[in-house]
């Protein structure tokens, strides 16, 4: 069951990494076309999760031990459903910043994509963890995260020091607060599964 269940919340985790990317390109050139393309990624996503919770209902009625052996699975899947809703609040944002035509300082570009890099990083290493469940790689993953999470609350409450000073425009402020929460909650997400990941290897 569990090599099952690795192989298709790998499928999931894929998914949502090459969802995530097109979501960075559309980021560094956001134009109708580029938001769509990323948007359209999302069927895959809701196709491999659709068919992961669908396999895990149907272990925990017919495996002895039930739900309990299941639910750190089914966590893991809603963990990655959260996360395509994340990329999907992004991508709403840069919808706004097109139709609106709203730009971001030179700095407002260089932090978001520091961020987006890091969540990129982080959630294309997810698959390879989610194959070996390697307990001591897991572990290092989630303290990659906290740092990383640190970062992006700074440049968050920089923006607004910035903001209050004059220096940031008030109508691109939301499109950038809104973007960094996005990726904030990948980050939220993938430490969530990497704790669940670090049950699931002791199990081993």
């Amino acid at each position: 069951m569990e090599k099952e269940a690795a192989e298709k919340m790998i499928r999931v985790s894929q998914s949502l990494s090459d969802m995530l990317e097109l979501a960075f390109q559309a980021f560094r050139k956001p134009t109708d076309e580029t938001i769509s393309e990323a948007e359209a990624a999302k069927n895959e996503v809701q196709n491999s999760s659709a068919e992961l919770t669908r396999f895990l209902i149907e272990k925990s009625a017919s495996l002895e031990e039930g739900k309990e052996k299941v639910k750190p699975f089914l966590s893991v899947a809603s963990s990655f459903d959260r996360m395509m809703y994340n990329i999907e609040g992004l991508l709403n944002q840069l919808r706004i910043m097109v139709r609106e035509n709203i730009t971001f300082s030179d700095r407002a570009v260089k932090e978001t994509n520091d961020v987006f890099q890091e969540a990129m990083n982080l959630l294309g290493n997810l698959p390879g963890l989610i194959g070996t469940q390697d307990k001591a790689e897991v572990q290092q993953m989630g303290e990659k995260i906290r740092p990383i999470f640190k970062i992006a609350n700074g440049y968050s409450e920089s923006h607004e020091e910035r903001l209050m000073h004059g220096i940031c425009l008030p109508r691109s402020s939301p499109i950038y607060l809104g973007i960094l929460e996005s990726l904030k909650g990948i980050f939220v997400h993938i430490l969530e599964i990497s704790g669940k990941l670090v049950s699931l290897s002791s199990r081993q």
